[in-house]
């Protein structure tokens, strides 16, 4: 079923350009399980990962993305709707073949209320995943 296209794809290349340019413009969004999350993630991301009951929520605005953010975040974010924010879940391709209905549509709609730039990380298969982490943990600031 064909719905309003919410965010634009990114590829891993634009992501880590985006990253070189100051991690602090760009908010990533880690929407897999958190299993999958707690394994392999990239350093900085935030784990929003679908349950019924949050994509509920989220659907009957009974809770606000900005806050769901903050919640799930391990730390204090500075939010700013002018971010770029880059959602990845490792295994969508494409914006428009997304079910209207699915978790991921319904996160990237409420992302683009709150924020200008909103994008989608086209799947990477394993070797680029793991490229993906190293590249993108060397643009990080170290603690």
């Amino acid at each position: 079923m064909a719905h309003e296209m919410i965010g634009t794809q990114i590829v891993t290349e634009r992501l880590v350009a985006l990253l070189e340019s100051g991690t602090e413009k760009v908010l990533l969004i880690d929407s897999r399980p958190f299993v999958e999350y707690n394994t392999s993630h990239i350093l900085e991301a935030i784990n929003i990962n679908c349950s019924k009951l949050m994509k509920r929520r989220l659907q009957q605005d009974k809770v606000l993305i900005t806050e769901l953010i903050q919640h799930s975040a391990k730390h204090k974010v500075d939010l700013d709707c002018s971010q770029k924010v880059v959602v990845y879940d490792q295994s969508s391709q494409d914006v428009a073949s997304l079910a209207s209905d699915c978790f991921l549509t319904v996160l990237l709609g409420k992302l683009e209320k709150s924020f200008s730039s909103v994008h989608l990380l086209a799947g990477a298969d394993a070797t680029e995943w793991d490229w993906l982490c190293v590249k993108c943990q060397q643009h990080l600031p170290q603690a």
